[in-house]
């Protein structure tokens, strides 16, 4: 399963603009912190109207038949999945009514998919990957003319397709199906590559994810 960041609610350029914002995050570590108000520029308020329409969408997208849509109806319109998403990002010491966390935490999980390890070795490591995101990504005036609505649909689409991906891979390994977790793996790794990051080519250390 492809999984790709994209600003989709905006045109080519913004999209662009965020592909960079990427590769300025891993190509040096995290700073010691991040301005107060690029963190403003990135937070939303939760619009219950706009989770609803998300998970509808995320239903009918991975819902191929009916057993399918019914099996994520429940996990996903239960508000089930994204709670676990949230819980995640709050150990990780994420806010996840920001974006810029939202993101930071997809990347942290997908990384964990592609090279088939555990971030929990490096807490310092999970925590700094929300600084080097944040700064770029609040950088973009694309980003930034966001509203709340537009914020938060970004956001929780990804947290879909992150725990899609996860749950995935989690699933995998427990069943030792090394073949699917090479496709699964190859997938995110692709999906990430569209946007300029190599996921094989970076290390996860006290700085955040940088590139070797």
């Amino acid at each position: 399963m492809a999984i790709a960041v994209s600003m989709d609610t905006h045109a080519a350029d913004g999209d662009a603009a965020v592909q960079r914002a990427l590769q300025t995050a891993i190509s040096r570590p995290a700073p010691a912190q991040v301005d107060a108000s690029a963190v403003e520029a990135l937070s939303f308020r939760r619009d219950p109207a706009v989770s609803a329409r998300v998970q509808q969408e995320t239903i009918q997208a991975f819902g191929r038949n009916p057993q399918q849509a019914a099996d994520l109806e429940k996990v996903i319109g239960s508000g089930e999945m994204l709670g676990e998403f949230d819980k995640i990002l709050r150990r990780y010491g994420y806010d996840p009514t920001n974006l810029g966390d939202v993101l930071a935490a997809h990347l942290l999980i997908s990384w964990e998919v592609v090279n088939d390890r555990d971030s929990r070795q490096s807490p310092d490591g999970q925590r700094a990957v929300r600084r080097q995101l944040i700064g770029p990504l609040a950088a973009i005036p694309e980003v930034a003319a966001m509203s709340d609505a537009a914020k938060q649909a970004q956001a929780e689409r990804t947290a879909y397709l992150t725990m899609v991906s996860a749950l995935t891979y989690q699933t995998m390994k427990r069943d030792g199906n090394r073949q699917g977790l090479q496709s699964l793996s190859a997938g995110v790794r692709q999906g990430l590559q569209g946007n300029g990051v190599d996921l094989q080519r970076v290390s996860l250390g006290d700085g955040g994810l940088v590139a070797r």
